[in-house]
């Protein structure tokens, strides 16, 4: 072991890299990077996940230490990670902890166990959740939230209209989730469609009831018209205690409402194809596997399975390490509201390893929800890791903070005029970009008045075409005309 001058310096530097300010998380990368041998880099990125406190960065650290890749060999900084990870409870940390420590004289250890507590009481999970995790309101967990005064929302929905010629031709390969990452190999290839189009989609349910930011979950076939309808419908308004507030729910569409006698009687080849297929991944040792299929037992609502066996199975691929696990099961728990508290651990769990919608969804969670105190930096935080892998939600979010948020060191008219500009291309249809277009205009040094106008009128227009309430916006649009005549080409 070097001597305990030479450890003090390394632990010191290994507290000078967890200090820095991580900008976009991202473990599935850096597992590549640390594969191709790209040392270097994986190293930059799992010290970024170990700032938020990613037990697998923790880890891979320890082994990079250990076995000396891309950095000197160091038992100081090995036990530091190890001990970091072992917090966590995480694969085997702390067994090697103890196997060695015993390589170590009973005065080593001492001298090692002080330097090993004072390093987490500087950087271990209790530090690291009080910097970027909620802080849940306790008194809140015993209450939920309710829908147009009742207990649950729709799940479903059933479109006035479908043009089946709309429909495709294929229904499958792999899940992929809304971050454009394969979660697993091939589900299946089907042999033919069902007559109407397959939709699963998630959405945040505003405190109007209205449908804002919808994610795909799974689709099949020319789906815009029945996700307009969709978002068109008036929804359950969302209340806690009384007071509206902001939710998330995920709806079922067309052929992802079938039974499994409707699937047979619409089409048998593909049911036969999706039951083989979920028979093998059932039986198959694979982490991806088994939670691909998780996703269909959640995805195919009409195969079989025990009572609670989807829950059970998302529980242990997430403590088995399985990040895309520990946000469906933490979103299942949040979206049924059946354990709120377990719900925000597991989507934190899942934010850490970079995963873009449980960090969108972690930070609607510190601004929106009423089980977590309001916190808008630790959103901002996690918006802008989200926003770095193009995840528009959170983009949208990023901006509007930098806009209007009530810490004004927080505020950043440069960072949202730059995110707004991404995001002209896909957002034209959605309100609330013109909105923040607006507040954009009015907070520049040059201002161009009339483009505040315009674009708050244009986003007046079409989020009452969208049912939305727009009486803040309306007032807003008041208070900068009163006085002023304006020209308007909406409507």
């Amino acid at each position: 072991m070097k001597s305990l001058l030479s450890a003090t310096k390394c632990l010191a530097l290994s507290t000078l890299f967890l200090s820095m300010t991580s900008q976009a998380i991202d473990i599935l990368t850096t597992d590549k990077q640390f594969a191709a041998a790209d040392y270097t880099s994986a190293k930059q990125g799992y010290l970024e996940a170990a700032e938020v406190g990613n037990p697998h960065a923790y880890y891979q650290l320890a082994l990079m230490y250990h076995k000396g890749l891309g950095t000197q060999p160091d038992a100081l900084n090995t036990l530091i990670y190890f001990s970091m990870a072992a917090e966590y409870d995480f694969r085997n940390a702390k067994k090697l902890v103890s196997d060695m420590m015993k390589n170590f004289s009973d005065e080593q250890v001492a001298t090692i166990e002080g330097i090993l507590e004072d390093y987490r009481l500087k950087n271990g999970m209790r530090t690291v959740s009080k910097k970027y995790m909620p802080s849940i309101i306790q008194e809140n967990l015993n209450t939920k939230i309710t829908f147009n005064g009742g207990p649950t929302q729709t799940t479903q929905f059933f479109a006035d209209d479908v043009d089946l010629d709309d429909f495709s031709d294929t229904l499958g390969g792999g899940f992929t989730d809304d971050d454009g990452n394969e979660e697993g190999d091939d589900f299946f290839t089907p042999l033919s469609t069902p007559k109407i189009p397959f939709v699963i989609v998630e959405n945040d349910v505003a405190a109007d009831g209205s449908k804002r930011n919808l994610s795909k979950i799974q689709t099949s076939g020319l789906t815009t018209t029945m996700l307009e309808e969709y978002a068109l419908y008036p929804g359950e308004k969302p209340e806690f205690k009384g007071q509206p507030v902001s939710f998330v729910n995920r709806v079922y569409m067309g052929a992802a409402n079938y039974n499994k006698f409707t699937m047979i009687e619409e089409n048998e080849p593909l049911y036969e194809n999706i039951y083989r297929t979920v028979k093998k991944l059932k039986a198959s040792p694979s982490l991806s596997d088994q939670y691909s299929y998780a996703v269909a037992l959640q995805n195919f609502t009409w195969l079989a399975q025990e009572e609670g066996e989807l829950e059970a199975k998302l529980l242990d691929l997430s403590k088995q390490g399985h990040p895309g696990a520990m946000f469906e099961y933490g979103s299942k728990l949040y979206r049924e509201q059946t354990d709120v508290s377990q719900a925000i651990e597991w989507i934190s769990r899942a934010s850490t390893y970079g995963l873009a919608r449980a960090e969108y969804r972690l930070g609607t969670m510190l601004t929106d929800s009423p089980w977590v105190e309001y916190d808008e930096k630790k959103a901002l935080f996690w918006y802008d890791s989200a926003s770095k892998k193009d995840y528009e939600p959170a983009m949208m979010k990023a901006a509007e903070l930098r806009l209007t948020a009530a810490d004004e060191s927080l505020r950043d008219l440069d960072a949202a005029i730059t995110l707004l500009d991404k995001l002209e291309a896909t957002q034209k249809t959605n309100p609330e970009y013109f909105y923040l277009l607006a507040l954009s205009h009015r907070d520049r040094k040059n201002r161009d008045f009339t483009q505040v106008i315009k674009n708050l009128e244009r986003a007046i227009f079409m989020g009452s075409n969208k049912n939305w309430d727009v009486n803040e916006w309306q007032e807003l649009l008041s208070r900068l005309t009163q006085g002023n005549v304006t020209i308007s080409d909406e409507g």
